[in-house]
């Protein structure tokens, strides 16, 4: 673990990982600047969000915030985790007016295009290092092309429960006008039917109270992990042969409603038309293996593996998993057993499928995509969580 001079390309010259492993080790991480500033947003009542099966609307939400705040950082190299149902970003102090009117555009058309609330706001990593609560970061190199942020210490943790708590000193001030470019946000794969029997979220969180001592849990439940499920390719959600474009209106109504919000009939006709139309040569070019640019496309879905994020560490740890029914109870029995002795909370959900959200700066060449498990997700999982933390929150109370 280590400090860091603050300046704006912090996280684009921070040290790289190589193994996800790596990030289960507190010398990979370092503070981010303090005068950088954490950005929050989530969507409140997601859980009957979810109940409405709109968890695809939920997802692109989430990850809207991310491409609009990218956007308007002009596309610098800033970390953050996407969640399912919403996500965490961090900026240096040049980006945070842009970053906010991005974030309040987002939260705009949540309300106007998907009838959603989403809870926005910022905190500077000053004041959680005032309260000692440390704000770590790493970046883990996945593929030749792409990188992921992971966060360690307690602080977007921290940040997440202050904006909930004291909306009014942490939500985005009136000042701040409304401005989000989307541009680069797609959602147009199909469900992904799991490889094996079974697709399912889980959300781990120590709950020790040393960072040295938390990072020793996730290590040992990672290990359990990867002797119940086997190694990346074994588990790994997504496989070439079950990936295809979707041409359902259902499935690509997220990102029309996106795009198309408080446009006219014409645009909305045509952007209807140009989504299925891209699908289609995509799917051509994919499966025939056509090469544009110096690209072939036939390379596109092994790429697009390889640029997700199946995995990832956020202060706890979320993984998406494709396995069967006694590998997934075996789990639950360690985290069961784990949870019982104190150590961490857990949370899972089960589907038959993924879903993707997907982050194109440049088409073949500069991609990212968001894995979430179908029908809940993360978000179920974390309900899961959440209810076990104020059992014990409640058990605690009784026992004083």
């Amino acid at each position: 673990m280590s400090s860091a001079s603050s300046h704006r390309n912090f996280y684009q010259e921070l040290t790289e990982v190589c193994a996800f492993t790596d990030l289960l080790e507190l010398n990979a991480y370092h503070q981010v600047p303090e005068d950088w500033y954490v950005l929050v947003a989530d969507i409140e009542g997601s859980t009957q969000a979810i109940e409405n099966d709109r968890y695809q609307d939920v997802n692109t939400l989430g990850a809207s915030c991310i491409i609009a705040v990218l956007n308007a950082c002009e596309r610098l190299e800033i970390p953050y985790i996407f969640g399912g149902d919403g996500a965490s970003l961090c900026i240096p102090p040049d980006c945070l007016e842009p970053a906010l009117a991005a974030l309040k555009g987002t939260a705009a058309i949540s309300e106007q295009a998907y009838n959603l609330k989403l809870r926005t706001g910022f905190v500077p990593v000053s004041l959680l290092s005032a309260d000692r609560i440390p704000l770590l970061v790493s970046k883990l190199r996945i593929s030749p092309g792409a990188t992921q942020a992971s966060f360690t210490g307690g602080g977007l943790q921290a940040a997440e429960n202050w904006l909930k708590q004291c909306p009014e000193r942490y939500g985005i001030p009136d000042y701040i006008v409304a401005d989000a470019d989307f541009s680069g946000l797609q959602c147009r794969w199909d469900r992904i039917p799991s490889p094996k029997d079974e697709t399912v979220s889980i959300l781990i969180e120590a709950r020790c109270d040393t960072l040295e001592q938390q990072t020793e849990t996730y290590r040992q439940m990672m290990d359990k992990i990867l002797h119940i499920y086997g190694e990346r390719e074994e588990h790994h959600p997504l496989q070439a042969d079950k990936l295809s474009m979707s041409f359902s209106q259902e499935k690509l109504r997220s990102e029309y409603r996106l795009f198309t919000r408080n446009r006219g009939a014409f645009y909305k006709l045509w952007y209807k038309i140009k989504m299925r139309v891209v699908a289609f040569f995509g799917g051509l070019m994919m499966g025939h293996s056509i090469s544009v640019s110096g690209y072939n496309w036939g390379q596109y879905k092994a790429d697009m593996i390889a640029n997700s994020d199946h995995r990832k560490f956020d202060d706890m740890l979320r993984m998406v998993l494709a396995g069967n029914q006694v590998q997934r109870e075996r789990l639950i029995q360690c985290l069961e057993e784990e949870f019982q002795q104190g150590r961490l909370y857990y949370g899972t959900s089960v589907s038959s499928a993924a879903l993707l959200t997907c982050l194109i700066f440049q088409s073949g060449v500069d991609h990212f995509h968001f894995v979430d498990g179908a029908d809940g997700g993360y978000a179920l999982a974390a309900r899961q969580l959440k209810q076990q933390r104020k059992q014990s929150a409640e058990m605690i109370k009784d026992n004083t």
